[in-house]
């Protein structure tokens, strides 16, 4: 059986995300032959260690527009693909669905919406349009239609009466799930992304640290990604107007050393992120992985990776009074750190873990 991702714009650091993991997992734990169709997006040294076994099959580039070249290597390739794995719901992939289920009526199709809240105004149940009803005929077509986030799962199934099945995003330890030790940890809070975008809202971090900061006096934070140029500037006024928090701020840059990174997990002790929107951050799955206690901000994913709040805070987008708040409270009563600690590590594995994800794609594949 061949299992197919569909993912033009995939580079090598997609093969240890969900757009390469879950092919991965699908031939190394259940016998698939995976391959991830895209353009040639530079180099990719992950497929020989990290995802070894998954192929690359690159989409020829006739036009530089992907809906059209992925729907001429559908044209030539669809009869020879059991399973087409799509990810979001656009007009591109609209078009790749149906040349695939008119060439191939033995196939089957996964879609993964990797959705945030604007999907929700992707179909309207009362939308009576023509391009509703293609929509609608469209998704009726998958025999498997998956979505990340609980919230969005539950709107979702009440409004487009249409099977959808919940299934979050995931991590892989390549089966060597290493113990993990409260006492290695030190007073940290630690952050990973893009610093300085608009998504990130990394001054709501820094501010909200500072508000706490004389409360939280042996807590630390780190910040770890690479940091927008005009974002420098930022910094740069910040130290200057706080100079008392140039010992207890600390700016990494980027770290591209998987093990490297790892490290700065295992010794948080609270990972928090501020950003104003997100689908399903893999960040989030790095933190709780290592015991990380979560403060958030609220968007639908923070929800289910903290279990409702149970393995962490969340805290109103934009709102660094509440963010320090929250950092003031969980750094001040680290018992509660402590206790969830290898809860959290539990909840990680059983919930979020890529061949328990995948068995589930199996089973909803061969109903």
């Amino acid at each position: 059986m061949k299992f197919v991702t569909m993912f033009p714009s995939a580079e090598n650091i997609h093969l240890i995300k969900d757009v390469g993991m879950i092919p991965y997992i699908m031939h190394k734990k259940f016998g698939y032959k995976s391959e991830l169709a895209c353009y040639k997006n530079g180099e990719y040294p992950f497929i020989n260690v990290e995802v070894k076994g998954l192929e690359l099959k690159f989409i020829k580039k006739y036009t530089g527009k992907a809906v059209i070249d992925g729907a001429l290597y559908l044209l030539k390739s669809s009869k020879k693909i059991d399973v087409l794995h799509l990810f979001h719901f656009g007009k591109r992939d609209i078009i790749w669905i149906w040349i695939y289920t008119l060439l191939n009526r033995e196939g089957k199709i996964y879609l993964k919406l990797d959705a945030d809240n604007t999907i929700k105004k992707t179909v309207n149940p009362c939308d009576n349009s023509l391009k509703a009803k293609i929509k609608k005929y469209t998704l009726k077509r998958c025999k498997l239609i998956t979505v990340e986030t609980l919230n969005i799962y539950n709107f979702l199934i009440d409004n487009w009466k249409i099977a959808i099945e919940y299934l979050p995003n995931g991590f892989y330890d390549y089966g060597k799930k290493e113990p993990i030790n409260y006492e290695n940890k030190i007073n940290t809070i630690l952050t990973v992304g893009r610093i300085g975008t608009f998504q990130k809202a990394t001054e709501v971090l820094l501010e909200g640290f500072k508000c706490a900061a004389n409360k939280i006096e042996n807590w630390k934070l780190k910040v770890v990604g690479p940091i927008e140029k005009d974002f420098e500037v930022y910094i740069k006024d910040f130290m200057k107007s706080n100079p008392e928090l140039r010992e207890r701020i600390e700016f990494t840059g980027a770290i591209y050393d998987r093990v490297k990174l790892e490290e700065e997990y295992k010794k948080a002790k609270i990972f928090c992120l501020t950003s104003r929107y997100e689908g399903f951050p893999l960040v989030f799955l790095e933190a709780i992985k290592h015991g990380c206690y979560i403060i958030s901000t609220n968007f639908n994913a923070a929800y289910d990776i903290t279990n409702n709040e149970k393995y962490g805070m969340i805290f109103d987008i934009d709102n660094s009074k509440q963010l320090s708040d929250s950092l003031v409270k969980a750094c001040n009563n680290e018992m509660t750190i402590k206790q969830n600690f290898h809860e959290t590590n539990k909840f990680c594995y059983e919930n979020f873990y890529w061949p328990v994800l995948c068995k589930q794609i199996c089973d909803f594949l061969d109903e």
